[in-house]
This record gives C-alpha cells, sequence and structure tokens, in this order.
C-alpha cells in the first residue's frame, strides 16, 4: 500500500489518500468479474465501474477528464491489496448479537478480521441495511492508537505545526511519525469526518451572513468563500475556487441551500462583490442585505469577518494547501473543528451542540465525532 504514495504529486497523493479513505469508513468495492469492480459514489449518486488492466479506467468524471488514476481506482487498488494480507476468519459465522452502528439491528454477522500491526480487528456485516463496520471500541486499534489519532487532529487545527506534532508525540507517546505521515492521517480522517458531517441537518435559524477571503493554494491565490448562522455561529459550508464569479457564487450558494435544506430569511454579505443575481437565483426567498454600516445590528457582518481572521491565522500554520482540491479538504476540516470541537465563546458550547447535532462537551469530541463518521 505504501507505494501507492510513493513519487507521486500532491495531486496524485491526494486522490490514494481519499481513496484509502473510502476503504476506511467500509466503503467495499464490489467484484463483478476478475477485471471489473463497482464502488459507490461519495455523493449518494450510484456507483461508478472500475476496470482493471494495464491502463485501470473509472466511469467517473474526474477520470475521464484527467485520464489519471481517481480516487475510486486507489481504492480498488487497496481493496486488492487488503485481500492479499487480510486472513478471512468465520466469514458469514453470526456474531455475537453486535448491534449495527447505523441501524442498531442485531442481525450481524462476523465478516472477517485483519491482522494489522496494532492486532486484529474484527469487521461485522449488518444483513439489514447491508453495511459494514467495526465495533466502536475497536477503534482504540483502529490504524493505531485512537487518542494519538486524536491528539494530532486537536493540536493540527490548534494551529500547531508539523513539527510540532511531530515533537509533541515523541515526548509524550514516545513516538516516532514523520510529518508527512502525520499530514496524510490528518488527511485520511478528515475526509472521513467531512462525508459523515455532509449526513446531517443543523437545526439553523432565519438570518446568515457570508463573506469570503483569499488564501494561497499552490502558490497561487484563492477565493474561499463562508456562510455562518447568526444564532448557533454554525458555519454551514466552505468553498475555494480560482475565481470571484457569478458562477462560482452560484455554486457556493447552491450548496449552502442544499447543506442546510433550508433558505434563510436574510443573507448578509459585504459589498465586494455583486452578489444579488447568485442569491435571486438560488435562493429566491431569501432577502440579501449587503453591509452599509457597522453600527446597524441588522447589517453587522463582523461576527463572520472575525471567523475569517481565525482561519487566516490557521492557514499560516497549516501544511497540505498544495492545489485547490487540498485547500478546499483542508479548509473544511477546519469548518468540522470549529463546529464540532472548538466551544464558541459568545455561547460556551459548540455551534454543532446549539444546533442540535453536537457531539457532547465532556470528554474527547474528536474521539466522539471519529468514532460516529466511521
Amino acid at each position: 500500500m505504501k507505494t501507492q504514495f510513493e513519487n507521486k504529486n500532491a495531486s496524485e497523493q491526494m486522490r490514494a489518500v481519499r481513496g484509502y479513505a473510502i476503504i476506511s469508513k467500509g466503503d467495499v468495492p464490489k467484484k463483478i468479474d476478475e477485471s471489473t469492480f463497482t464502488i459507490p459514489s461519495q455523493n449518494g449518486n450510484g456507483e461508478y465501474t472500475i476496470k482493471k488492466g494495464a491502463k485501470w479506467r473509472c466511469t467517473c468524471p474526474d477520470h475521464k477528464e484527467r485520464k489519471m488514476d481517481c480516487k475510486h481506482i486507489h481504492a480498488v487498488k487497496f481493496f486488492l491489496d487488503f485481500n492479499k494480507k487480510v486472513k478471512i476468519e468465520n466469514k458469514g459465522i453470526v456474531g455475537q448479537r453486535t448491534l449495527c452502528m447505523y441501524c442498531n439491528s442485531k442481525d450481524t454477522i462476523g465478516y472477517g478480521k485483519r491482522q494489522t500491526e496494532s492486532g486484529q480487528k474484527q469487521r461485522y456485516r449488518c444483513n439489514g441495511c447491508k453495511k459494514t463496520f467495526i465495533e466502536e471500541k475497536d477503534f482504540e486499534r483502529y490504524k493505531g492508537n485512537g487518542k494519538v489519532t486524536t491528539a494530532i487532529l486537536d493540536l493540527y487545527f490548534k494551529g500547531v505545526s508539523l513539527r510540532g506534532i511531530k515533537d509533541h508525540l515523541n515526548q509524550f507517546y514516545n513516538l516516532s511519525i514523520d510529518h508527512s505521515n502525520i499530514l496524510r492521517r490528518i488527511q485520511k480522517y478528515s475526509i472521513v469526518i467531512n462525508d459523515y458531517v455532509k449526513t446531517l441537518k443543523p437545526e439553523l435559524k432565519d438570518i446568515w451572513h457570508h463573506d469570503e477571503m483569499k488564501i494561497q493554494a499552490g502558490g497561487k491565490w484563492k477565493w474561499l468563500w463562508n456562510v455562518m448562522d447568526e444564532d448557533t455561529k454554525f458555519l454551514i459550508t466552505t468553498q475555494v475556487s480560482t475565481k470571484a464569479k457569478v458562477k462560482d457564487s452560484r455554486k457556493f450558494f447552491a450548496d449552502a441551500r442544499e447543506q442546510a435544506e433550508m433558505q434563510p430569511k436574510f443573507l448578509i454579505t459585504d459589498g465586494r462583490h455583486p452578489l444579488t443575481e447568485s442569491i435571486q437565483r438560488e435562493m429566491p426567498e431569501t432577502q440579501h442585505i449587503r453591509v452599509v454600516t457597522l453600527t446597524d445590528k441588522r447589517t453587522n457582518n463582523q461576527g463572520i469577518e472575525r471567523l475569517n481572521g481565525t482561519i487566516r491565522d490557521r492557514v499560516k500554520t497549516m501544511r497540505g494547501f498544495d492545489n485547490e482540491e487540498t485547500a478546499e479538504l483542508m479548509t473544511s476540516a477546519f469548518r468540522n473543528y470549529y463546529n464540532f470541537i472548538r466551544p464558541h465563546s459568545a455561547l460556551g458550547i459548540t455551534p454543532a451542540l446549539k444546533a442540535g447535532i453536537g457531539v457532547g462537551m465532556e470528554g474527547n469530541r474528536w474521539m466522539k465525532l471519529l468514532k460516529k463518521s466511521l
């Protein structure tokens, strides 16, 4: 598996990481014949067909457009590598009434054990919803110690550099992990959490705030778009784009509407870009308010501007912005840190908890979020 990450540029490595994340969360490729596999779309839009051969092929848009190994091809390659190393035991034997983590059904079966460096991991399959999963207690052993993984995530999104994290792991866990492996672990679990968070529906109110800022990705300036709910302080969605034209803003507001499954009564923006057309098309029920003064409460956009300042500070220490794709991933991951992990100073709790989808305030919130995501 290691060879799938070696001798690749940043874009190719990112696809390999995404492929690894697909397998990690249990989306196992379905074998059609010796050279053909299918794998579910991560957006829930059907499935893609992968053909194994001298030149691998996939029916997804990414592979068709770029003619390079996409995340689905990497997922199948990882799956085949796993099968060479995995010793399947007790397949088809009824499990010890292990509840399905998705539908709580007791109709589960043992679905093999995988030998890892930290021991064996039991996988189960639910005969009800047809999904595979591991018991929550197994997360502690899943791809290394869970406390180490959550420590890495917490330190990174609090602004500690990769080399600082490496030093922390060496001092407090007696572990020597290369900073590139640390970044790869952050990216992998960020993908898993992102996919889970997309399935949640926060309870939002009628006033949203939008702002945009510039960040660097791959040595080039990109636009980062954010929209936040005023009452819960929940950061609804983020988007990275090369330009700030109508088609870019329309895509962003359409995504915000779909993520929230609603339209606000008011959407407050600054006066930098003419967004009225995009808002009218994608949110026809919403009244667009452009900031006029900072003293008018209805048009005060300082909350999200402060958030952008926080993001700007984090970007200075966060590695991994090699291109637009990785910038999109890591800013979305920071959104999850902001919503689910970091208590908001004005709320005293996390925005996700205020919006009814949080993981509580006690204990290791990263661990709780990862268990739900896996």
